[in-house]
């Protein structure tokens, strides 16, 4: 039945003028430069309780505002960041279970950065991956000119100059594998986000993520892993620099995930011994800032394939 009521209009006004205030402080002030990546929330809101032809209002309105005031570039910004993710997550809570609609927002938040880099390739001329390039460069020049300040002999610049120059080309190589990383994590903190609000908006029943213990990543993030050692070993035994490159990125990509479930099954196994909250927040900091992740990273491997946590909970239940 359509709803004829002033609600949605006055609703909607209001999260739109929401949405174009984080967007001009996102723009405006470099400390509140976080507020555009959560610019989804307030229109999936507005989506999630007066439908989907609001929210492309919403999302039309702010964009066009935004861009008023500060330009194209403002009104690219507000239109890719929304455009996916909002409709997504407002939809996703509507339709979906929480891990789908998160599933959902993710592959939305990763859509939406390709369009906001080729918008900025084709429309501005400005090639993110070449100028990113040019900054690892700079930088690099940067620390050799001080290493040789220091008074370092030619042999220690030599190696620290080799050991930077390595690292850098490390980052230029995993900055696709980054991008498409920062977007997941920009499309869980949306989630989580919207999530909060709507409960406080009244929605008690709204299901949420299941706790992190029980956090569980898709095995095919198993075979992706799997797939990518070979594609490296290929590309780097046979000359082929664009398959060493892709399977290089598709192996940061996956082990990420890898590593989530490592460090879900430990916070399912501290939870075994019953520690109270600070001392297992502290071992899992301690663990994510050391070599013990990458012992995770593996653990999570196996744990997609043997479920160590079945077999704890069955040793707990004897």
């Amino acid at each position: 039945m359509a709803n004829y009521t002033t609600r949605p209009l006055i609703e909607g006004a209001m999260l739109t003028a929401v949405t174009v205030i984080m967007a001009i402080m996102g723009t405006a002030l470099p400390m509140f430069f976080f507020l555009v990546y959560i610019l989804p929330v307030p229109i999936a809101i507005n989506i999630f309780r007066h439908g989907l032809r609001w929210g492309v209002i919403s999302i039309v309105a702010s964009s066009l505002i935004a861009g008023m005031v500060f330009g194209i570039y403002s009104f690219l910004s507000v239109l890719t960041v929304t455009l996916f993710v909002s409709p997504a997550l407002g939809m996703g809570f509507n339709r979906f279970s929480p891990t789908k609609n998160l599933i959902f927002a993710m592959i939305a938040s990763v859509l939406s950065v390709l369009i906001a880099l080729g918008a900025a390739f084709f429309l501005m001329k400005v090639d993110f991956f070449q100028d990113m390039q040019t900054i690892l460069n700079s930088a690099t020049e940067s620390s050799i000119e001080m290493y040789k300040s220091m008074g370092l002999a030619d042999a220690d610049i030599q190696s620290r100059t080799e050991q930077i120059r390595a690292v850098m080309k490390l980052i230029a190589l995993s900055l696709p594998a980054g991008i498409a990383l920062s977007a997941v994590g920009s499309a869980l903190i949306n989630f989580l986000l919207t999530h909060r609000l709507l409960k406080r908006l009244g929605e008690k029943n709204l299901e949420g993520l299941p706790p992190f213990a029980n956090w569980r990543m898709p095995i095919v993030f198993l075979f992706l892993f799997g797939f990518s050692l070979i594609g490296m070993y290929w590309g780097n035994t046979r000359g082929v620099e664009m398959l060493y490159n892709v399977s290089f990125n598709i192996n940061y990509f996956a082990s990420m995930f890898c590593r989530l479930q490592g460090l879900s099954l430990l916070y399912c196994g501290l939870q075994h011994f019953k520690l109270p909250a600070l001392p297992k927040i502290l071992i899992m900091v301690f663990v994510v800032f050391t070599p013990f992740m990458e012992i995770l990273m593996y653990a999570g491997l196996f744990d997609m394939i043997f479920d160590y946590r079945a077999r704890l909970s069955k040793r707990g239940s004897n």
